[in-house]
């Protein structure tokens, strides 16, 4: 009987220690980049919002941001022809997790070519001054 208990023992123990995290720390540093971005992109339309008609680079410093928020990349923030666009350096990685915050969007992507990239069936166009291979996000102003 003594043994049937330690064996039981055991096999809860293993149970324990084989239970695979629910995401690697790779995945972790992905998502806190995301929210990051999340964070600023709100600051950034909430910005738009409060300031109608307003057209060119909104500087950081006109954003409310959390004050404990930091950039985890160098995120900026445009308004032209009455879209803003919301974007920054981030790996393809990266961006996926922007992509699943925000609910597989097709207003938010990777910039590829002048358009977001996973494109479907209507792309949506990015201008130049976007950097190929950044998250980008396009709201209306």
């Amino acid at each position: 009987m003594k043994a049937l208990a330690v064996l039981v023992l055991l096999l809860g123990v293993m149970a324990l220690l084989q239970r695979p995290a629910d995401f690697s720390a790779e995945e972790a540093a992905r998502r806190i980049v995301a929210m990051n971005y999340a964070v600023y992109r709100k600051a950034a339309l909430s910005f738009v919002q409060a300031n109608r008609g307003f057209s060119g680079e909104i500087p950081l410093a006109s954003l409310t941001l959390p004050t404990s928020w930091r950039a985890l990349r160098p995120w900026r923030s445009r308004v032209q022809d009455g879209f803003c666009y919301v974007y920054g350096e981030a790996s393809p990685q990266e961006a996926e997790a922007v992509r699943q915050l925000f609910r597989e969007s097709l207003a938010v992507g990777l910039a590829d070519q002048g358009r977001i990239v996973p494109v479907l069936r209507h792309p949506v166009p990015v201008p130049a001054f976007v950097p190929n291979g950044s998250i980008v996000s396009v709201t209306e102003a």
